[in-house]
């Protein structure tokens, strides 16, 4: 028989350019203005090279204004054309307009060859802070070639590395009178090229990337228990994790991709063990009669942070990743209500936790030593946290009321708790989880 507590707990897992300081936002503190930027069209010739223009104007142009750093100016209002602005812009005609920066460029095709040259002023500065010339093949993937430009902006204007070429996976919910499914979705961070990895015949749930973006590990219920699986995006081909007794649940990758570490459970308790993948060899980290789970590498692959009750209520641990089972864990969380599913930040200066306290939940961060504990957003079922690569940004789930109908969604918002923003899904979504940059 199920203990019921640890029955609850499974409940909820039923979501090379210029180097140097940044020039005008700070994504680590203090409330965040859009900053006025002006995007041309880039400059062609012949109508392929319009067209391509086209798609990298769109792209782009999406692509900043979504981070909610940037407030786009309408081309309307432009005093210079594309061609004059590209090779110099009258910066007094520009700050007119409130334009506080230029995105200006150049497409060239030659041959089998795409050429592109992107150029970034500053207007009050007067000056060109960003000059890059991009060279691939004609056929490549011109929506990753678009979201590169843009990450080079952000970079040049935040210091943080852009996270446009990234893709997201999670859950897609469909609910009918008798029946709810959940199968595991992946899309590109701008919703575009949205795929079902799974056929949504048995529940799936948590699914997480491996670090190199190729592999995901995820809770199924397919063999009539909670069973970690393994699914190679690709050939979509999956595999059980290991043939045990207990229930196996909450699965996460380490930072080098050798390993799982998940949680399982035998007689009514839960803990946590990593398998290596490469010899199935498993690793025991908690032995106790509680419930440990939700465990997360940090970057360095040193600690291990996970949710225990083993003081009353679930709060957060860490403890050092070297197979000795006999040192305890560090308790780090001593606010009041509930702490869960803590994730590691890219970065490692913060961890990333879902609390709850009088019927509310909110998604808050610590740091590893435990000070600092602030929180970021709140809502009705907010959950489920996840890093973007540069670890300034975090996508979660949170349910909201439409039309008097309860609605999972998800969204992004960086950490000092501004710029939350809704992501477009193909439905309803939940659990999800923000892989790394494409590989093209």
């Amino acid at each position: 028989m199920i203990n019921l507590k640890l029955y609850l707990l499974l409940i909820v897992f039923l979501f090379k350019n210029l180097h140097s300081t940044p020039i005008e936002i700070d994504v680590t503190k203090g409330v965040i203005e859009p900053l006025p930027i002006a995007i041309t069209k880039f400059n062609y010739k012949s109508v392929k090279e319009k067209i391509i223009s086209s798609k990298i104007f769109e792209i782009v142009s999406n692509d900043l204004s979504n981070s909610g750093l940037f407030r786009q100016i309408a081309n309307s209002a432009f005093l210079q054309n594309e061609e004059e602005v590209f090779f110099q812009p009258l910066f007094r005609d520009w700050s007119l307009i409130d334009a506080n920066l230029i995105v200006s460029g150049k497409i060239n095709i030659d041959e089998d060859k795409l050429l592109i040259n992107i150029k970034l002023w500053d207007v009050y500065r007067e000056k060109l802070i960003l000059s890059k010339k991009i060279e691939v093949l004609n056929n490549d993937n011109l929506r990753v070639i678009a979201h590169i430009i843009s990450n080079l902006v952000y970079q040049r204007v935040t210091g943080e590395r852009g996270y446009f070429d990234t893709r997201l996976v999670y859950i897609a919910e469909e609910k009918t009178a008798n029946n709810v499914s959940k199968r595991i979705a992946i899309m590109d961070y701008d919703g575009n090229n949205h795929e079902y990895l799974t056929d949504g015949k048995d529940i799936a749930i948590t699914p997480r990337f491996s670090p190199d973006g190729k592999k995901i590990a995820y809770l199924s219920f397919s063999d009539k228990k909670p069973t970690v699986y393994l699914l190679d995006i690709n050939t979509k081909k999956e595999k059980i994790l290991g043939n045990f007794s207990g229930m196996s649940f909450a699965p996460r990758f380490s930072p080098d991709g050798e390993n799982i570490i998940f949680s399982l459970t035998k007689k009514g308790s839960s803990n946590i063990f990593i398998q290596k993948l490469y010899n199935n060899e498993i690793i025991q980290i908690t032995n106790n009669r509680h419930i440990n789970t939700s465990p997360s590498f940090s970057p360095d692959n040193k600690w291990i942070v996970f949710s225990s009750d083993r003081s009353g209520k679930q709060n957060l641990y860490i403890k050092r990743n070297n197979g000795d089972i006999s040192k305890k864990a560090k308790r780090i969380s001593y606010g009041e209500g509930s702490y869960a599913t803590p994730v590691w930040s890219p970065r490692g200066d913060y961890i990333a936790f879902t609390k709850t306290y009088r019927n509310k939940f909110f998604i808050g961060l610590i740091k590893k030593d435990g000070s600092g504990e602030r929180i970021i957003a709140t809502g009705y079922l907010t959950e489920s946290p996840s890093w973007s690569p540069n670890g300034r940004t975090l996508i979660f789930n949170k349910v909201f009321k439409l039309n008097n109908k309860l609605i999972s969604s998800i969204f992004t918002i960086d950490i000092t708790g501004n710029l939350e923003k809704k992501l477009d899904t193909k439905g309803e979504a939940s659990d999800p989880d923000w892989g790394p940059s494409i590989n093209y």
